[in-house]
């Protein structure tokens, strides 16, 4: 009979958490919100924001965001941004932010470069720079590739932050291990809560934490449209990095495009191991190493660094 209470309580409280309602989008995560649309790829919706600016130049800039974020990581670098470019994009991916996020799906990062494709071609965008970050800089080393092999818009430049694009100097969280683990991974992104994704997510950033407000953020937008549900099935761009390395930092290697790496030194998903093997394989590019207490969200711990560090890159290649 005692087993039996606990089989029922068990099931009372994976109950809650399998049908929890989202939350409410906070009034800033609204403003981010109500700045954008949605396109659709394939019969999905996908959340964007084009920023048609006052600058006189031709330049246009795409923003990848990183896992499990969106586009709203850019909002503490985006007043900078539309005085650089005349045209600023930033799309959530599918599975992510506002977009769709369907379940039991096979999220690819070359599907996720050709939504990025796909909005490129419908808005008759030939040529783009590319600010990536995270999960975002693995996307652009495939749309890189494909530009490399003359299949692709062109790329003007790529600008990357802290992604583990080097498979021997990636060091993913226990976290996301776990999601890995077929079954068991996806029990457990159905299990998420608030306090377990502000402990795990909070421990990534460097000595500049986000504020209780900004961690409620990022969960909202994370578990908007019951986003936790489908964590395990996007964590599969961990395997994937290695699957396709020699296609994606063969890539880096042999590309003419002009490149950067905005590196926060303090990240644990990044070790500072990242350096030395991104100079010794990269050695004509370019890397900016900030503060020692910059971790793994360079644009939200250190917006005016990364601005200015993304400024003195762009001064090289438009002239």
């Amino acid at each position: 009979m005692h087993s039996m209470y606990v089989l029922v309580g068990f099931l009372l409280v994976l109950d809650i958490f399998l049908y929890k309602p989202a939350p409410s989008l906070t009034p800033n995560l609204k403003l981010w919100h109500d700045k954008g649309d949605f396109y659709t790829y394939k019969h999905f919706h996908i959340f964007y924001i084009d920023e048609q600016t006052s600058v006189n130049n031709t330049q246009i800039l795409v923003c990848l965001h990183g896992y499990p974020t969106s586009s709203y990581d850019w909002v503490k670098i985006h007043d900078d941004l539309v005085k650089m470019f005349s045209r600023v994009i930033y799309i959530d991916f599918l599975g992510f932010g506002f977009s769709d996020k369907p379940r039991h799906y096979k999220y690819t990062i070359a599907e996720q470069a050709d939504i990025v494709e796909a909005f490129l071609e419908s808005n008759g965008i030939d040529s783009y720079h590319i600010l990536s970050h995270d999960y975002g800089d693995t996307v652009a080393l495939e749309l890189l590739s494909r530009f490399n092999s003359n299949k692709g818009k062109k790329i003007v430049s790529l600008a990357m932050m802290n992604g583990g694009i080097f498979p021997e100097t990636n060091n993913p969280r226990p976290i996301q291990r776990l999601l890995l683990v077929p079954v068991l991974g996806s029990i457990i992104s159905k299990m998420a809560f608030y306090h377990l994704f502000k402990f795990s997510f909070s421990e990534i950033f460097g000595t500049k934490k986000p504020s209780t407000d900004e961690l409620w953020d990022f969960w909202v937008v994370f578990e908007h449209k019951h986003g936790s549900s489908v964590s395990s099935e996007l964590m599969q761009f961990i395997p994937e990095r290695t699957q396709y390395k020699k296609r994606w930092v063969g890539a880096l290697v042999k590309t003419t495009v002009p490149v950067t790496f905005i590196y926060g030194p303090a990240d644990i998903i990044n070790p500072t191991q990242f350096i030395t093997h991104y100079k010794k394989l990269l050695p004509k590019q370019d890397l900016s190493v900030l503060d020692d207490g910059v971790g793994h969200y360079p644009q939200w711990e250190a917006p005016v660094e990364v601005v200015k560090a993304y400024k003195k890159f762009l001064k090289k290649v438009i002239s």
